[in-house]
């Protein structure tokens, strides 16, 4: 079987180059894309230490699936494997509940590769929202932890031990309305295969950032005991902590130094992390941390029971300060309200997956009483993809404006994030899986990333197994109780026409043809001025193309372009930060609340189409007074290949390590300047990082043997490779290779430059 070095397709072995976006593709697994005649691998997921996991589709139920392989090579070092992978199949496979990915069948294809066929679930993992989000409130934490414990608690009964918990193997999925159905339990039972994974578990976490077993390990499991459900509970307080205080409390630059401090060391307290909480939950953190088993929460129901009588104890005193809506007084204070305007109008919006109403004709939408504190915004209307956003609601008026994007009806891959692949968006949170389903692998979904010529699409919704359970715990009250509402409409008919033309003309919206988004009644801070440094390309004569390159590489032809002036480095998160600041445009869909995430601001921007990217460059030119656009073809492979000097690649003829972002297997960023494969004139990451968008609409040089694919919507060229971009092979990246582009793709991989023309 073959697979496309990007957009990570599967085919047969016949199959050289993808049909999809014409890259080449490479041997992954020996047989055809067909398991036991009745699966259909589709294309590759991720990569754990155990494995590879495939999307498949069912030949006669075309129903999908997410196929986990054992890899050929684990499977000749132990000749057991194959018996030991049936038994925790069988176990897995007989945990049933809606917090679990359920498992449907086993087998093992050519003798040689056993293979588990699971749920397919898309969403992001619990690993993706901690690193998005830092730290969460004791009482988010505690509907996660909950959902969580309901899953673990079911396999606990049947005498299931999971022994290998970790954020990575926490699923959430992004089209359920609460965190209880949201929440599924991936690798269940799979860690007990082979206890060699532990280091290679650890070298990954070194190298890509990612937390894996080792952080999480109860002490019994260094010393080599037969771990227990206490020994899940112990990884559950982990994981906990983690929530609350943003790291992990026992970390170490090799595995004998974490496990020392498992075994012998106390967790640090939260105050020493510089969090503080009530006592009674530490308390209740820290008793699923001993380090005797005996002494440890002896049941999942019972830590949440701790946890929950603490987090409530706290409410009960909080609510005594504030409360979610002031009852007495149906008109809120100022500030305790939230417009929302929709595009279209007359769509859905939900509240921390609670309904709160529909906007009206207009697409306006007014919101009272929320309480203070961090919102999740969701709004849906049939035919669009979901838009969704964080908030922070703090007593002042609030304003966000959702666009929504037509549903194309394309069929979405998995991303990466996620993201979360090209087809699945961050603003959705995209997408990774873990060892199971590693959406984030940008060989991707996220993640080498699914490229290019793929539509952007979120909230994907995926077939559920039915599974019955009983909820512990009460209902969410919601944010607007009945009374209120039913209050708030009679007021609205009289007042709220006066408040919103009042309002409009004071914001200058009246005389608009459709409604436009105003800055907030509370500014933002400015973001801080930020300037890409330019660098003078002399014009010349040079050859483009590649004749040992792919047909739309084909022939070499001379080109001549006249001096121009290049950013030295890709538009930076920083950069486009300040635009969208300055205009209100919308924010990539990987901002949080429409800013760069945090110690991110000085990667190169992603996720923007075609025309984000010109817009930013209009924007740009009337900052800076200079005719500033998007580069041709021509002018970034004449930069790329240093002139007439004809290079492969920006720093020479020949690829040396060191010198680009590429070769990233979570095909993840980094910041700008990274690397030291500057060309001649000092412009930075030509190659790696982000492709970057030209100016050029799709072509072919005359007298190419290739073929352009005929589009509804224009395609433009894009350029460079990104993180996830291979160094080997007949065909690894180089300064001539080309792809064609949707202009409103905007996805993990994809970035920009700008020149202007002396």
């Amino acid at each position: 079987m073959k697979e496309c070095q990007l957009c990570k397709n599967c085919f047969t072995d016949d199959v050289n180059t993808c049909p999809n976006d014409g890259m080449p593709t490479f041997h992954s697994i020996s047989g055809e894309p067909v398991l036991e005649g009745k699966y259909h691998l589709e294309c590759r997921l991720g990569q754990g230490g155990m494995g590879v996991v495939y999307k498949g589709r069912h030949a006669y139920l075309k129903t999908l699936h997410a196929i986990k392989i054992i890899l050929p090579d684990l499977v000749g070092n132990d000749p057991q494997l194959v018996q030991r992978f049936r038994q925790e199949a069988l176990a897995a496979a007989a945990i049933r509940h809606q917090n679990v990915v359920g498992v449907s069948d086993y087998g093992v294809a050519q003798g040689t590769m056993p293979f588990l066929v699971m749920e397919y679930v898309e969403g992001e993992s619990l690993h993706d929202l901690l690193e998005r989000e830092k730290t969460l409130s004791p009482e988010k934490a505690l509907e996660l932890m909950t959902a969580i414990a309901r899953g673990i608690g079911v396999a606990h009964k049947q005498g299931i031990v999971h022994r290998d918990l970790k954020p990575l193997n926490i699923m959430i999925q992004n089209d359920k309305h609460s965190m209880s159905e949201a929440v599924k339990i991936l690798d269940f039972g799979l860690a007990k295969i082979k206890s060699g994974e532990l280091l290679g578990s650890f070298i990954q976490a070194q190298t890509t950032g990612l937390m894996g077993s080792p952080f999480y390990m109860a002490p019994e499991q260094w010393a080599d005991e037969e771990p227990d459900a206490t020994s899940d509970i112990y990884s559950l307080g982990i994981m906990f902590f983690q929530m609350l205080a943003g790291d992990v409390p026992f970390k170490g630059n090799s595995i004998p130094a974490i496990m020392k401090k498992h075994v012998s060391d106390l967790p640090p307290t939260f105050a020493e992390m510089g969090v503080f909480i009530k006592p009674q939950l530490e308390q209740a953190v820290r008793h699923a941390l001993a380090k005797n088993r005996r002494d440890r929460t002896p049941t999942v129901e019972q830590f949440i029971e701790e946890l929950t009588a603490a987090i409530k104890s706290d409410e009960q005193e909080q609510d005594s300060q504030k409360t979610l809506i002031n009852t007495q007084n149906p008109i809120p204070d100022t500030g305790s309200y939230l417009q929302v305007l929709t595009i279209p109008p007359q769509s859905k919006v939900f509240i921390d997956n609670i309904p709160a109403g529909e906007s009206r004709e207009d697409g306006w939408l007014m919101l009272e009483g929320l309480r203070t504190g961090r919102h999740h915004i969701r709004v849906t209307r049939e035919g669009f993809l979901d838009w969704e956003n964080e908030f922070e609601s703090d007593g002042n008026p609030k304003e966000l404006v959702a666009q929504l994007k037509e549903d194309t009806g394309a069929i979405p891959m998995p991303a990466r994030e996620t993201v979360p692949s090209f087809r699945h968006s961050l603003q959705n949170t995209p997408k990774n899986l873990g060892e199971t389903q590693n959406y984030q692998n940008s060989g991707q979904m996220q993640n080498s990333q699914n490229f290019p010529n793929q539509t952007q699409q979120t909230n994907l919704k995926t077939d559920e197994e039915p599974g019955i359970y009983v909820d512990s715990q009460p209902p969410r009250p919601p944010f607007f109780s009945p009374f209120i509402l039913s209050i708030i409409g009679i007021f609205g008919l009289l007042t709220l026409g006066i408040i919103s033309i009042s309002g409009a003309y004071m914001m200058g919206w009246i005389g608009s043809a459709t409604p436009v988004p105003t800055q907030a009644k509370t500014p933002s801070p400015t973001p801080t001025p930020y300037k890409n440094e330019r660098e003078e390309i002399p014009g010349g004569t040079f050859t483009m193309g590649n004749n040992r390159g792919r047909d739309n590489e084909k022939p070499e032809h001379p080109e001549t372009v006249e001096t121009f002036f290049m950013d030295k480095t890709e538009v930076t998160n920083a950069e486009y930060y300040q635009f969208i600041a300055e205009t209100g445009y919308q924010a990539p869909a990987h901002f949080v609340n429409g800013k760069p995430v945090p110690g991110k601001e000085m990667y190169p921007v992603n996720f923007v189409s075609h025309k984000d990217a010109e817009a930013f460059a209009q924007w740009r030119a009337k900052r800076d007074n200079l005719e500033w656009r998007l580069p041709t073809e021509k002018e970034w492979e004449y930069a790329a290949r240093n002139g007439s000097r004809d290079n492969l690649y920006p720093w020479g003829d020949k690829f040396e390590e060191g010198m680009a972002v590429i070769d990233r297997e979570n095909g993840n960023q980094l910041a700008v300047g990274s690397k030291k494969g500057d060309n001649i004139w000092g412009v930075q990451d030509l190659i790696g990082n982000v492709y970057e968008w030209t100016s050029s609409e799709a072509w072919l040089y005359p007298g190419s043997p290739g073929v352009v694919k005929e589009t509804k919507e224009k395609s433009y060229m894009v350029r460079g490779g990104d993180a996830s971009s291979q160094t080997e092979g007949p065909f690894a990246i180089t300064s001539t290779l080309r792809a064609d582009v949707l202009e409103s793709e905007a996805n993990k991989g994809i970035g920009f430059r700008l020149v202007y023309t002396k």
